[in-house]
């Protein structure tokens, strides 16, 4: 890191009334560390994105500056199709810490939870505009009011490493136990340690926002006060990622290709 850099983070620092010399300690505190992956991955995916799409002349990646507000949907990352004039929204999502599993009560097959929720549940007030807002009813809202309903945006973007992220000695780091790594060797195909953890670091995968939902695709909505369960329109606070060679979940690297034979 330059002067420059150093300088800007100094600046930083004193506007926001932030001892410099404790920066690194606070980026470190476990409860700052998911926040800041979590935003962090937007930028990421972002610059992947914009790679992977270099030599695209129909679509454009895009990062709005945009300050969230109710009825207002945050676009995390926009991809622009310039010949139909129409955006495609991308939600990026890591996986749920720590929620890798060989087989359980959610899947049989190995697989982990990706953390897809609204940070905030709606109040009252906020179902009756984002109801208006999204065409929902307003009950069916209530019942959902921690949850995305599958229009809000057309994407998942996810990164499966924060499965494997866990609180160890009060630092939140990746550290699978030995039989994940052992899986997951055999999963991505290496048998180094160093190799895999890069790999899991550069690979992401996306899946359409209405393939995660009950309506029209023969699976129940987890949510116990759901109302109409097999039509559920909302997308679960933690869907699930199946790893294995059929997964639903496509590597990004393909987004293009899907959107020229979908969209």
């Amino acid at each position: 890191m330059d002067d420059q850099h150093i300088n800007k983070l100094k600046d930083y620092c004193i506007s926001h009334g932030i001892d410099f010399e404790s920066l690194l300690k606070i980026i470190n505190e476990p409860k700052v560390v998911p926040m800041i992956r979590g935003i962090g991955f937007e930028y990421v995916v972002e610059k992947d994105l914009k790679e992977k799409f270099c030599n695209s002349s129909r679509y454009e990646i895009r990062k709005p500056n945009i300050n969230a507000q109710l009825g207002k949907p945050d676009i995390d990352v926009e991809i622009f199709d310039i010949e139909r004039n129409k955006s495609l929204r991308m939600e990026c999502k890591l996986a749920k810490n720590n929620s890798f599993k060989k087989k359980g009560t959610l899947s049989s097959n190995p697989h982990c939870q990706i953390k897809v929720m609204r940070s905030r549940t709606l109040g009252e007030k906020n179902i009756q505009v984002v109801a208006r807002q999204e065409g929902i009813d307003p009950q069916l809202l209530r019942e959902h009011k921690d949850s995305y309903s599958f229009n809000h945006f057309d994407f998942v973007i996810t990164n499966l490493r924060n499965a494997f992220y866990r609180t160890i000695d009060g630092s939140f780091m990746y550290a699978p136990t030995e039989e994940e790594e052992v899986f997951l060797k055999n999963f991505l195909n290496t048998n180094d340690s160093k190799e895999l953890n890069k790999l899991l670091i550069e690979n992401h995968f996306f899946i359409e926002s209405k393939k995660l939902i009950a309506k029209g695709n023969e699976i129940l909505c987890r949510k116990k006060v759901c109302s109409d369960r097999e039509n559920c329109v909302f997308i679960p606070n933690y869907p699930i990622f199946e790893l294995t060679d059929d997964t639903q979940w496509k590597p990004l690297s393909q987004l293009e290709e899907y959107l020229n034979l979908n969209f």
